[in-house]
């Protein structure tokens, strides 16, 4: 009978550790749909070149990524020659990774990482907004670039789209929009 209750304890205290985990990961995965935002699904690799192919970035751009993820669009922008890559992503687990790679690829100096909530950010001092969000944050994204961004910027969205702003280019499921 003293093995049976042992034998419960155990089970009992592996149960509780199990529960804390899966609660802890269930929690860090829905942080970003709580604000406004959705689940991470990184950019995917093939899009990265067409994304900079439309976003033709200039050496005097300033870059961002609004729910930047592990920060390969960070990385790919100050690659392709932007003065400076800002992220802001909500998931602090991520903004740790995308820093870590930054570092890595030694453009720790020309990519900053925030762990912020982009709905919060000013993003009035950049020219160059690259997108990878779900499609139902798309229209409060649009009317807070339309309201905030300079006239002439660029955004450039994978996957969806704004439901007013008119696009100046598509390729495939890639999106150039200008301000005007």
């Amino acid at each position: 009978m003293f093995f049976y209750y042992i034998l419960l304890g155990f089970i009992g205290i592996g149960a509780l550790i199990y529960l804390f985990f899966a609660a802890r990961d269930l929690i860090r995965i829905s942080i970003p749909t709580f604000a406004g935002g959705g689940i991470y699904v990184g950019t995917p690799v093939e899009a990265i070149p067409i994304m900079l192919e439309l976003a033709n970035i200039q050496p005097t751009d300033i870059v961002m990524d609004l729910g930047s993820g592990d920060g390969r669009l960070l990385i790919a922008a100050a690659k392709a020659g932007a003065k400076k890559s800002i992220g802001y992503e909500i998931q602090h687990w991520l903004v740790k990774q995308s820093r870590e790679l930054a570092e890595s690829e030694h453009l720790s100096d020309k990519i900053e990482i925030y762990p912020d909530s982009f709905w919060h950010v000013d993003v009035s001092n950049t020219n160059l907004v690259l997108l990878y969000q779900i499609s139902y944050a798309m229209k409060g994204i649009e009317e807070k670039l339309q309201k905030e961004l300079p006239v002439g910027a660029r955004v450039v969205a994978n996957g969806f789209k704004f439901p007013k702003w008119k696009e100046e280019k598509t390729i495939g499921n890639v999106r150039l929009y200008i301000k005007k």
